[in-house]
């Protein structure tokens, strides 16, 4: 026993001992020219005084990746020797590689002739280290990121001057406390459908809090009704928006904390209390329980698949929910700057979906589409890009600004179709962005990023990438899983595009990730999201990797509906009816002339025929168009606003519509229609077909198609007394209105209003009032 005790008081001394030297290059800035030295073990500068200077030791971007032993260091120190005829002031600074900077609350005094040794603890938040140009709290996360550090010394003394440093390392241990939760702030009372946030603090650090293999921070969950669950907790920090001229920027404030989301569906009294393993000292702790009472409210709640008709969606509450929706997978397109001759735009960043939101809330859009893509919102990311860490260390600023969007969109009324990855990041090819995946093993920065895979082939089979995504689909179940505007999460945008799809479809890889990425996502969120994944071009396209679609974990079918620019969107989303047979609800998340972009005319043709024709097509809600900034800056949200009027009060879900084989009487004049029958209820569209296929640049000169009839030859609609009104599709206005009257066995004409684009109208058979 004494010898096996005194080898543990050698090996804690040995520990305490330790030191790790930082690597890297001295520079020096400030005074005098810039300076890039050898990586040697000391630096001599000659300083011209007064004035002042930061001499420091800064290792390359390139191989740059925080280490443990770094974190696990107590303190910063190193040696310096002043040779000068004054004393000189000094403080000891530190960076993280975007330049955030910390430096020491203690001012030093260089005393000339000698050897001096100035040291900081780094184990000891918010004490002896302060932020310079943001609000951010020195803590563990700040000290694990420690990039470049050294000294900044000043003078008013007018002297020559040289200054000496050496051996600028980390020592120590750093310490640990009890395990314990601090500070847990929980709301005592909520509502039912709104998120309950929940913040607390623990009394330990960790190198990695986003890794739930060191740390693992869930909590516990009794509804009223006595279930149960386990949802996981996450890691955070706040910051502040700002911006410069155009430019948005973030700026860190106080420091990071644990947070918990959860959205009550019921009302009643819910119990939490909070669950820690801290894996790396195989210690974990459970709080006492703790209540939060959840009063009623008539908040809609979140969307779901109806389950009395599949094909559709629907609010927790019932009510019916039909998408309609715009694809904003950035705030600003290279390619519509480019093809629409928009100019350069300038980045405003999450101020650009601010205004987008507000115009989409105003005009009827309830459902956006938005990326978490490298160089907007991903949480991993190059780690050249600022704010971004690599692989398995998460980006805030993303998640901040992805918060954001949430609640902006929440504002607005509009719920969010997530997208977590895009084609791009796993193809040199198409879209190529395998550059600058923080997973490739063979890119420039691949130590920094902390890379692992050398082919992007490969991703969907390889255990590494699994528990890597795994982890991160954790983090987005826990941080965004209980968002009351959550509409759904699509895993890939355009999945079949990535390097070695066919292959890796064949073999059935692709097929069984899927199906357990959508199942992890599903199983950590508090309220259990939509997930889908998506596939490029078109219908076809889609149907040939329909398996994709078939686990019941993937709720809903999304693909794209691009086509040759000939073809008539209005015959596409016939032909989309004729041949998708899913019985899931079925979506259309990018659309717009070809590929590649469309002629003006027939974009704007575009976005008015995918409004008006998604109700005839066996689509679960409206196409999103993709060339969004074409609609923001040409003002063409009118085409949504009239279509989200007409469309109120419409319930895909009480009978299956049917079609009433329309019929125009009359002089066509090259017009269609389609129409729809439900019940007691009809609705229709009649369009001038070549006014949809390139929209007429001025609408109002367009001649008038009078003198027509519409008939419904098999509508089937009760006998009675109806009211037939006639809508005017961009505003959405009723602009005639009368009294019908439906005899059985009979299928009447109606006479058309003039109109020179389309017109569109309701049908709806009359309650006569109790007498």
């Amino acid at each position: 026993m004494r010898c096996r005790t005194g080898t543990w008081l050698l090996l804690t001394l040995l520990l305490c001992l330790r030191t790790f030297a930082l690597p890297g290059n001295w520079k020096v800035d400030g005074s005098g020219e810039l300076l890039s030295q050898p990586a040697e073990e000391s630096c001599s500068v000659r300083l011209t005084l007064p004035g002042s200077a930061q001499i420091y030791r800064e290792p390359e971007r390139e191989s740059f990746r925080p280490d443990r032993a770094g974190f696990e260091a107590a303190q910063l120190e190193m040696e310096v020797r002043l040779d000068a005829d004054a004393p000189v002031k000094a403080l000891l600074f530190f960076k993280d590689k975007d330049g955030t900077w910390f430096q020491t609350v203690r001012e030093f005094e260089l005393v000339p002739g000698r050897w001096q040794t100035l040291s900081a603890r780094l184990d000891r938040t918010g004490e002896e280290w302060r932020g310079v140009g943001h609000g951010a709290l020195f803590d563990a996360d700040a000290a694990t990121n420690l990039f470049a550090a050294g000294i900044s010394l000043y003078s008013e003394e007018m002297q020559q001057a040289t200054l000496t440093l050496r051996n600028v390392r980390r020592t120590g241990k750093r310490q640990t406390p009890p395990l314990a939760v601090i500070d847990w702030q929980l709301p005592e009372n909520g509502e039912k459908n709104r998120r309950i946030d929940s913040r607390f603090l623990l009394s330990r650090d960790y190198f990695n809090p986003f890794d739930p293999d060191e740390i693992e921070v869930n909590y516990e969950l009794t509804g009223p009704d006595g279930s149960t669950q386990t949802c996981p907790a996450f890691f955070s920090r706040d910051y502040l928006r700002s911006s410069h001229f155009t430019r948005e920027t973030l700026t860190p404030v106080g420091g990071g904390f644990w947070e918990l989301r959860f959205l009550p569906a019921a009302e009643g009294t819910y119990r939490l209390r909070l669950s820690i393993e801290d894996k790396a000292a195989g210690e974990s702790l459970k709080t006492a329980w703790r209540t939060v009472k959840v009063a009623p409210s008539p908040l809609p709640g979140r969307i779901r698949v109806s389950p009395t008709a599949p094909r559709f969606f629907e609010h927790d509450t019932g009510e019916f929910f039909f998408p309609i929706g715009l694809n904003i997978h950035t705030n600003t397109d290279m390619r519509s700057e480019l093809w629409f001759r928009f100019g350069h735009l300038p980045d405003r960043g999450t101020r650009d979906y601010d205004d987008y939101f507000e115009a989409c809330g105003k005009n009827g859009i309830n459902t956006v589409e938005v990326w978490m893509a490298g160089w907007t919102m991903a949480l991993e990311h190059n780690a050249p890009r600022a704010g971004q860490h690599g692989v398995g260390r998460y980006s805030m600023e993303s998640a901040w600004k992805l918060d954001h969007l949430f609640e902006s969109a929440r504002r607005n009324g509009i719920y969010l179709n997530l997208v977590i990855d895009n084609h791009g990041r796993l193809s040199s090819t198409s879209d190529p962005e395998w550059g600058e995946n923080p997973i490739n093993a063979t890119s420039e920065f691949a130590r920094a990023n902390g890379g692992f895979l050398k082919d992007p082939g490969d991703f969907f089979r390889s255990p590494e990438a699994k528990r890597n995504n795994s982890k991160r689909a954790r983090y987005i179940a826990a941080r965004w899983g209980a968002m009351a505007n959550l509409f759904a999460i699509e895993l890939w945008s355009e999945v079949d595009l990535v390097s070695e799809f066919h292959a890796r479809y064949t073999d059935g890889s692709i097929l069984t990730w899927t199906r357990d990425a959508a199942a992890e996502l599903q199983r950590w969120s508090q309220r259990k999201p939509l997930v889908s994944t998506h596939i490029c071009s078109d219908f076809n396209k889609l149907l040939q990797f329909r398996k994709l679609f078939d686990p019941k974990e993937i709720t809903h079918v999304a693909g794209d509906a691009y086509r040759d620019a000939k073809i008539h969107f209005v015959d596409h989303l016939r032909s989309y009816a004729r041949a998708m047979k899913f019985n899931k609800p079925q979506l259309i998340t990018e659309y717009g002339g070809p590929s590649q972009g469309s002629e003006n005319r027939q974009l704007v043709a575009d976005i008015h025929a995918g409004l008006w024709g998604a109700s005839f097509s066996s689509l679960a809600g409206t196409p999103f168009l993709w060339w969004h900034d074409f609609v923001h800056l040409n003002q063409l949200y009118g085409h949504y606003r009239g279509f989200a009027r007409f469309f109120r009060g419409i319930d895909l879900r009480s009978a299956p519509p049917t079609d009433p084989a329309p019929e125009l009487v009359g002089n066509r004049q090259e017009c269609e229609i389609l129409a729809a029958t439900q019940k007691e209820n009809a609705w229709g569209w009649i369009f001038h077909r070549a006014s949809l296929l390139t929209y007429p640049e001025h609408p109002e000169k367009e001649p008038l198609r009078e003198k027509l009839s519409f008939r419904l030859k098999n509508a089937a609609l009760p006998p009675g007394a109806y009211r037939l009104r006639w809508y005017d599709t961009l505003s959405g206005e009723v602009v005639k209105e009368k009294r019908v009257t439906l005899r059985a066995g009979e299928a009447p004409a109606f006479p058309v209003p003039a109109f020179r684009v389309d017109t569109a109208f309701k049908l709806e058979k009359v309650r006569e009032e109790a007498r």
